[in-house]
Formats: C-alpha cells, structure tokens, sequence
C-alpha cells in the first residue's frame, strides 16, 4: 500500500497503535440511536477494524466488552506479529489479528456489526480506496454501522502545498526515518525563513506547522516519526471533497448518518444570519455538511455509515435517551447551587464548555451526574434520582404527566449540552464497569497496566487515553486489586523511594525522616486514587 521508495515503511517504521475513543462501537451505537436507528447491542457485537496495525485500538475494547468478538486485519506483517506477540500475553480469547490485503476480502469473510476504518480511506491508492467501502457494504451487517475518517478539502488545499515542498525535498531518500528528519528540518527552515507575519506564504506555513505540533502533540517519541512518515510523507494522501465521500458511499450502496462526533451542523461560532441563508443554499443534508465545510475550512472528518434504505432521522428526540445511559463530568460553577429554586446555574466542563438552566431537575441531575462521575448512569434511572435530591417543596407532582414534562426538559437540555461538548454530558449505549471513589483495594484493568510497559500513555474504561505521570505512574503498575491503600504506600517505599528514583518532597524541599515520608507518601496514594477514579480508571 505504500510506494517502493518507502521499502514497505509500515514494516520498517510501524504505525503508532494507538485507542481512538471515537471508533468504539459505544460512540457509534449511541450516535445511531439518536438519530433514530436500531443498532446492534454493544454488549454482544462483532467488530471489524480495517487496517488494525498491531491491534493497540482493539486491545481495550475486547477486555472491556468480553461477549463481543473482535477482528482486525493489516496489510503489514510486521505489525501484525507484533499484534499476536501482545495478544498472546493479555490472553483475550475474543479477539484475532489477521496479515490480509483488503483486495482478498470477501463476503465470506464474514458479517460485522460495526466496522472500522481510521487513517486509510485518504492514504491508499484508488482500488484500495474503493474496497475500504465495498468491505463496509458487503460486510455489514443489515442494521451495522461503519465509521470511516479522511481528509477533505477545502482545508487540505492549504496543508497539501507544505505536504508536496516536504516530499519534494525528500524525494531521493529511501530511508524512512531519514526522510521525516530531513522533512521536519526543511519545515522548521522554512517557518524560520519565512515569517508567518509575511503574507499569506507566511501564514500558510506557519499554520501547517502548528497543525503538525497539534497532531503530533497525542504522541510520543518515535511515535511522532510514524505519524509525520504515514499520514504527512505517504505517497498517497488524498483529500476529498465531503460530497465526493457521500457520493462514493452511496454507489456502494451505503448513506451517510452523522459524525463520529455528533456536533450540531450550524454551531455557536456561526451566526444566525450565516446559518438562515446556508439553509437557503443547501438542497440537502450533504449539501449543509459540505457548505459548512466551506465556512470552517475543514481538515478532517470521521463519518458513520449505514446500508441505504434505513430511515435516519435527523431531529434528536428526547424519547430516544430511553435507551441510553448519562454520565456527566460538569461541575457547579457555584459553590452551593441553588437546585430547588429558579435561579440560573452553570456547569462548566474542563474545556470551558458551560451549560446553563433554571430547570430545577436538570439541576439537580448534573448535580447528581458530577458526584457519581465517571459512573454512567440509565436515562430512566436519573430522572427519578434527580427529583429526590430537591427539597419536597420543589419536587414535581408525581402524576405521570408532571413527570413526563419533567423527562422531557431534563432531556432537551441533555440533549443541548452532548451536542455542544461531550465533555459536558456524555451519552452511552452501555455502563463500562466503572466505580465512583476508591474502592479498598483499587484495581485498574490489565490492559492498561500492560499498556504502560510501553507508554505512559494507557486507556481509560470510556476508551480515552491518559497521561500518567509523577507519582501516579509509579503507583500504577501495583493496582492489581489486591492492595489497601496502606499496601500501595508500603510497596512505594520498599520500591521507587527507597531506590532514590521517587523523591518525597514538603514545599519544594527533601523530605529525610521516616514518618513525615510515610505521612506525605500516603497523602500522596491517596490524592492519586482519587485522581485515578475521576479519570476513568478504576474498576468495578
């Protein structure tokens, strides 16, 4: 799949195999859902991964859902070994890793209910390109869902430019990680050469380079190369209009359905007057999605697709969170909320995302979502535990019309919120297992512990990843769930203090007598177990 000039660079430099939280089949589920279809349970699904590398997406879905089965496949042996060498140590029975050309497969490969396909529709030549789609046809299930991300235009217009002078500096290098040192130091040359201040060549460059420090700012070390080598110096690496992709999709006999993430078309940087006359302009859904791609001059996308004919609605209806599970990491911007009056409270999310409301059930039940955090909790279990935390006073009428207008606010508002930021509110088709606080004998999952051995980058149990550092990174490995909290701090001083690798530390300065190091160690285990459980981490 790659030019001979490369030297089959995915088997010299591999791809980084890293979780991508919006290919879980949850996220896809629960977009499907509220958008009106029926798709298969979670809990019980087969998952296709098209280009799996060495299975590091996979790993953590098939531990954290152990009823469903996982395939993935690769076109890169070496990536693959490395996959089978990783699997034969975690022991997943529900999982394989497969060396196949995507050209050899076939209906009789089998029937998946959702299908994967991240970082290959743009990077492969035009029959491959076409297959990814044919794969996502012929082998999906009738009610499946498949996600696929690449590229577009317009935005790709501007960073190709940069992408074409790199290649064309590298052209006569056959080494792959000479030619990304080679292409890293022409674009730094450049943005020193050519100011960003200095028209719009400046701007350009300057843009792309921040572009690349963003994508590469996910990964570390020689992670960085594989990326800069594999989606930036690929030989192919072509954009498409999103109309193109819809069009494509649609001779495969597939329909668009929505982004992985679910974000409102017209979004709060677009004006009223903006998003009045696109809706004017725009004949249908795909002309919307492309017109806006045009005013936000978009990079990237990662649409989920479904077999044509299936109804998909496009208003988003409380009566479908019937079926969906809430989880909630927003916080009270006041100190003492007012939950039973009228006053308006906010909630603001750790990326700055805020909602505000009045409704003194919605409150209450961001109130209740945030102390539970990361725990998700059932639709038609929060409703009622939200009308319990307000005095009796404010509580509503038990009839089931008072109730149901209840459900219906708290839903709309639920609704708003997922779909400005999901760090606001966030929507499941199922409950990982989960705990709220720090269990007496904490426990992480084996994945990510194994995970660690080679990043300190690991994997949540809502499939995000996380950066361990400082203390927490040495606790880590220990949470095995047959340590009290006094274990762990006994372990860490046998271990990482006593070896002089964790130095214990009060105000900046060396802490040197035995007890005040137990007592500042254990505040410490303590403080990280929290942070740990509020991360998604710990388990139930």
């Amino acid at each position: 799949m790659t030019d001979p000039s490369t030297r089959n660079a995915y088997d010299e430099v591999p791809y980084t195999s890293l979780t991508y939280s919006q290919t879980h089949p949850d996220r896809l589920a629960t977009v499907a859902t509220l958008l009106g279809l029926d798709p298969p349970p979670v809990e019980h699904c087969r998952v296709l991964e098209i280009g799996c590398a060495s299975g590091g997406n996979l790993f953590p879905m098939a531990y954290a859902l152990p009823h469903a089965q996982f395939v993935g496949f690769d076109y890169s042996t070496r990536q693959i070994a490395d996959g089978q060498a990783k699997l034969e140590k975690l022991g997943l029975p529900n999982i394989r890793l497969e060396h196949k050309n995507i050209l050899d497969i076939g209906p009789d490969y089998g029937t998946f209910d959702y299908i994967v396909a991240h970082g290959i529709y743009s990077w492969v030549p035009p029959e491959v390109r076409d297959k990814v789609l044919a794969v996502c046809q012929q082998n999906l299930a009738p009610n499946g869902i498949a996600y696929v991300s690449y590229n577009t235009y317009p935005g790709w217009h501007m960073l190709g430019a940069v992408r074409e002078m790199m290649i064309y500096h590298t052209r006569d290098l056959l080494d792959p990680l000479e030619r990304v040192r080679q292409a890293r130091a022409f674009l730094e040359f450049l943005v020193e050469s050519i100011p960003a201040q200095e028209g719009v060549h400046g701007s350009l460059l300057s843009t792309y380079a921040n572009f690349l420090k963003t994508e590469t700012g996910r990964l570390s070390g020689k992670n960085t190369d594989s990326f800069l080598l594999h989606d930036e110096l690929e030989t192919f690496n072509d954009p498409v209009y999103f109309h193109q992709f819809a069009a494509h999709a649609g001779r495969h006999g597939l329909q668009y359905v929505a982004e992985a993430e679910l974000m409102r078309v017209i979004d709060d940087k677009t004006s009223a007057q903006t998003g009045e006359a696109l809706g004017h302009m725009a004949r249908d859904l795909i002309d919307l999605e492309q017109y806006t791609d045009f005013i936000h001059n978009r990079t990237f996308r990662q649409s989920l697709l479904c077999h044509a004919g299936l109804a998909v609605s496009r208003s988003l209806k409380v009566e479908r969170l019937l079926n969906l599970y809430v989880a909630a990491r927003a916080l009270p911007v006041s100190a003492e909320p007012d939950l039973n009056g009228p006053t308006i409270e906010e909630f603001r999310a750790f990326d700055g995302g805020v909602l505000k409301t009045d409704h003194p059930v919605s409150k209450a039940a961001l109130r209740h979502l945030g102390e539970i955090w990361p725990r998700a909790i059932a639709f038609r279990e929060l409703v009622p535990a939200a009308i319990a935390r307000l005095a009796p006073e404010a509580r509503p009428p038990a009839d089931p019309k008072s109730l149901a207008l209840e459900a219906e606010v708290l839903g709309v508002n639920l609704l708003r919120a997922y779909t400005y930021s999901r760090n606001l509110v966030e929507l499941h088709s199922y409950p990982p297992p989960l705990v709220s606080g720090v269990s007496p004998r904490p426990q992480v999952s084996p994945i990510a512990r194994f995970q660690l051995a080679e990043d300190n980058r690991i994997t949540n149990l809502y499939h995000e990843r996380v950066e361990l550092e400082g203390i927490v990174w040495y606790l880590f490995r220990y949470l095995d769930g047959t340590r009290s909290a006094e274990d762990l701090v006994n372990v860490l001083l046998a271990g990482p203090v006593a070896q002089g690798v964790l130095k214990v530390e009060q105000d900046h300065q060396p802490v040197h007598q035995p007890a005040k190091i137990r007592q500042l160690l254990g505040e410490e285990v303590a403080a990280s177990l929290r942070w740990l459980s509020r991360t998604a981490l710990l388990m139930g």
